[in-house]
């Protein structure tokens, strides 16, 4: 009795903290938590139909979103539900969004980090024949390192034996797309979205037209996707860098404002501290439901 009155009590905390987060940014608000699975898609879809139903709702969907990264395919159909009921979509990272996480991300009109948060390498992730998420960046890059090694007759038997065992080329094909994939949305999403109303260069104060942001979108989605870049699936790539003229995304600093990040800290630390205690690994949150699995 006591566990359940508990149970009740954090998700009042967390209903509370979400509409206080929905008065700072303006917006409505959906925590998500999970990997970019299939499945997730149709909980999202669920959830923000819930979300987009009731009168006098807002116009924006804010998003607070950790994930380790997933399918490209799911994170296509969760936009495009986003985009279905809402005119606005802006991302809070408070902790990090990695792989298709950092696709999803880039869809927004605008991205709330603070020097905390992380983006990740766009290294799009298939379900092998043993059922596994395997990060393509890495295996397509290896995989590019000794057929090279095949042409200039030095490659070793040891890794002739280990190219022939190891590399599946349906898997090969499918990574491939996905990788080609996720640049395609990025190209697309950052254009459409990110870059609505980028009308003037800061560094030239020249005006900016819809080849320069083609252009400067494909720079971004090929800089990211470039494993010899980032060495590892699961490297951060922290806001500093993002906003460096390296990448060259601008990112709102919501470390700036301490209502702002008091407000998304508290909502996802409790957050959190109740997925941990629970048990449970795939959840959403809204300030109408709690939804979770594997509790």
């Amino acid at each position: 009795m006591d566990a359940i009155k508990s149970d009740d009590i954090i998700k009042s905390l967390l209903a509370e903290k979400c509409k206080t987060l929905e008065d700072q940014l303006n917006g409505e608000v959906m925590l998500i938590r999970a990997p970019m699975a299939p499945g997730l898609d149709d909980v999202i879809r669920t959830e923000v139909e819930n979300l987009a139903t009731p009168t006098g709702r807002r116009e924006q969907l804010v998003v607070v979103l950790e994930t380790s990264g997933g399918s490209v395919e799911v994170v296509e159909r969760i936009s495009d539900v986003f985009r279905h009921h809402f005119s606005s979509v802006i991302f809070v990272i408070p902790s990090f969004a990695y792989s298709a996480g950092t696709v999803l991300s880039l869809s927004g009109d605008e991205i709330y980090m603070d020097y905390y948060s992380v983006l990740g390498p766009i290294d799009p992730q298939i379900m092998n024949r043993d059922g596994r998420w395997v990060p393509g960046l890495g295996y397509l890059e290896k995989y590019n390192d000794l057929v090279s090694k095949s042409r200039n007759g030095a490659i070793t038997p040891a890794e002739l034996e280990f190219f022939i065992r190891k590399f599946d080329p349906a898997e090969l094909f499918l990574l491939e797309q996905a990788k080609k994939h996720s640049a395609d949305l990025i190209e697309k999403w950052l254009c459409k979205y990110k870059f609505k109303d980028w009308d003037i260069r800061e560094s030239t104060q020249c005006a900016v037209t819809e080849d320069y942001k083609k252009e400067r979108a494909s720079r971004i989605a090929a800089l990211l996707g470039d494993a010899t870049e980032w060495n590892s699936h699961g490297r951060g790539i922290p806001l500093r860098v993002l906003e460096s003229d390296r990448v060259g995304l601008q990112i709102k600093n919501f470390g700036e404002n301490p209502g702002l990040s008091n407000a998304i800290r508290e909502y996802y630390d409790l957050f959190v501290d109740y997925c941990g205690k629970t048990g449970v690994e795939i959840a959403t949150h809204t300030k109408h439901r709690l939804f979770g699995l594997g509790g």
